[in-house]
């Protein structure tokens, strides 16, 4: 390729990546911002506004400008390597500006705050929130991440929201079973799995005696199995045998992969009974049951 066109395909390749880290980043301050809504509940909440409203907003303009200078005119096939640099970005940006909303009335450092950013949207599960103290719009926004986290930041906002076609960004983002041929069709597929799942999760657990603020956190922590809870006790709380049975197969399902939970949909189920994964789940789950059983009835 003539030096010339060599370095026009270059730029066209950064410009492409830094429109769609934009998007990204746009969509992540969305979901930075979006805990905000509980404030219609609770407006005795207000003083924190400012710690989700700056980093959020901020965000989402500094990603809004980004997009709209850079955007490529037609959707571009990103490459492993290309989507492997988006991710990273994306990623430092939701640890890192998502720390700020914890610095407001939860006592946490910025060490403190970062790490129990990294830990929500990475679904670890670790945390160093004090959730006695700690306000709704904070626990709110602890669960947000995890499900975001989940359901696989990066590749499930570009293509649900208009990203690259090709799967260089999904599996750069570890998130590489495409239920159609079509990736933004698959990834679309992939939200409304995890939406179906989260609505009845919420629904589910509400009728087993949680409050709708408690549902929909530990609907959202179930499913992206991130482990998150409102209490310093967890499930554990609510000592109820329906609670545990609502969030047993919440986490289950959250734990397929999306091509298997697609088939358990579409009523496949001999496929999904042929899958290694399950069959292995299969074997596991009773065995941990029994251990648990009779080393738990000792003490």
């Amino acid at each position: 390729m003539p030096p010339l066109r060599y370095g026009q395909f270059l730029r066209r390749r950064y410009r492409a990546i830094l429109a769609y880290t934009g998007l990204v980043t746009l969509l992540l301050g969305i979901l930075i911002l979006s805990p905000l809504v509980a404030l219609l509940a609770w407006p005795e909440e207000t003083a924190e506004l400012p710690w989700f409203l700056l980093p959020g907003g901020g965000l989402a303009l500094s990603g809004a400008a980004l997009w709209w200078r850079m955007k490529p005119a037609q959707p571009m096939a990103l490459s492993l390597q290309e989507g492997a640099v988006i991710v990273v970005l994306c990623w430092l940006a939701a640890m890192l500006v998502g720390s700020i909303p914890f610095l407001g009335k939860t006592g946490l450092n910025f060490n403190q705050a970062v790490f129990e950013a990294t830990s929500g949207w990475t679904t670890t599960g670790l945390s160093v929130v004090d959730v006695t103290r700690a306000s709704h719009l904070v626990l709110l926004y602890r669960s947000t991440m995890q499900l975001a986290g989940g359901a696989g930041l990066a590749i499930l906002m570009l293509a649900a929201f208009g990203g690259p076609l090709g799967a260089g960004l999904s599996t750069a983002e570890g998130k590489d079973q495409q239920l159609v041929p079509h990736v933004r069709r698959s990834t679309k597929l992939v939200v409304s799995i995890y939406t179906g799942y989260v609505l009845a999760g919420v629904m589910a657990l509400r009728w087993a005696g949680m409050n709708w603020f408690d549902a929909v956190n530990h609907s959202f922590c179930a499913i992206s199995t991130g482990g998150f809870s409102t209490k310093p006790d967890s499930i554990g709380y609510w000592n109820s045998p329906l609670v545990e049975a609502v969030v047993i197969p919440l986490m289950i399902l959250g734990n397929l992969n999306f091509l298997t939970s697609y088939a358990l949909l579409k009523g496949r189920f001999s496929w999904v009974f042929r899958n290694g994964e399950v069959r292995l789940q299969a074997l596991l789950l009773p065995l941990g049951c029994c251990f648990l059983f009779l080393t738990a009835t000792r003490f």
